[in-house]
């Protein structure tokens, strides 16, 4: 573990964190890196796209507003910065890109990201064993809603500092070895996947590194489907980050992901408005959705 991350080293800890709010975007134009030709970005490009996500977490790139239905723009931005370990989901094609769009039928409609609902505060994974994180994702805009649909982004490393200065035992009570479970996803009497349980904050390598190590949070805002430990550290954890996602903190940013443009994300926490679609199928809200191992490496 990083030493910064121990309980015990405070003033480690203090010195990375005031690094990190130092340097930290003070808005979400500066998240945002401008790319000539999404999915061919050059070294510039790049470069620009590794430094702020090295800062916050996150970047959102803005290419030429244009409607372009090719999943091949998603996969080739995310190998251009170094992310190649693809997750693949119950509700992802064969290539590892999932097609975010409406689904009145068929087994994606039972799941929330397949519909106009909001779709609460989360990261992604929280279904995965402790073995196969999701480390990280990208979303690439090929039509926006005409209404809503926007997203709520917040970067673990500030959900942690926050939760820290509130109060240490908050961080104890959230990486307990079962702090979250998810149930087994059943469907029909079969067991689509196995129930996971773990901590909601950990610490796992930076792509293999011996000796880098980033903080992965497993969170969801979700009522149904969820088991939290019944301890008082982490329920009292999990109301304080409550109110942080309820309220109008500094840190939290918003975004609309226009026509071709993304957001990639060391799995940010993150949320989805409520929108309303076109009633042309031409014109209805797409986003192509890629899920990592991996994620996007410190420079």
């Amino acid at each position: 573990m990083n030493l910064h991350f121990n309980l015990q080293d405070n003033d480690i800890y203090q010195n990375w964190r005031d690094k990190k709010l130092n340097n930290y975007p003070t808005s979400v134009e500066n998240l945002i890196v401008k790319i000539d030709k999404p999915g061919h970005p050059n070294k510039r490009e790049i470069m620009r796209i590794r430094q702020i996500c090295n800062r916050a977490n996150m970047v959102i790139y803005e290419g030429p507003e244009k409607i372009l239905e090719d999943k091949r723009i998603a996969l080739n931005m995310g190998h251009s910065i170094g992310l190649s370990d693809i997750e693949r989901s119950l509700t992802t094609e064969k290539d590892g890109v999932s097609e975010l769009s409406i689904s009145l039928s068929g087994a994606k409609s039972n799941y929330i990201p397949y519909s106009n609902n909001p779709l609460g505060w989360h990261t992604d994974g929280c279904y995965n064993d402790l073995k196969h994180p999701i480390n990280g994702f990208l979303l690439h805009c090929v039509r926006a809603a005409e209404n809503g649909g926007e997203n709520y982004l917040l970067d673990p490393d500030i959900a942690y500092i926050l939760l820290r200065e509130e109060n240490p035992e908050f961080i104890d009570g959230l990486t307990l070895p079962d702090t979250l479970t998810i149930p087994s996803n059943v469907e029909s009497g079969i067991i689509k996947r196995e129930k996971r349980v773990g901590p909601a904050l950990s610490f796992h390598s930076i792509n293999g590194s011996t000796c880098d190590f980033a903080l992965h949070f497993r969170y969801t805002s979700r009522k149904s489907h969820v088991i939290w430990k019944e301890d008082t550290r982490t329920i009292g954890a999990l109301d304080f980050l409550r109110k942080i996602l309820e309220s109008k903190n500094p840190y939290i940013f918003r975004i609309k992901l226009k026509s071709g443009s993304g957001l990639i994300g060391n799995n940010i926490l993150h949320n989805r408005t409520k929108f309303n679609d076109s009633e042309h199928k031409i014109s209805k809200r797409l986003i192509y959705r890629i899920y990592y191992r991996d994620r996007v490496t410190r420079i």
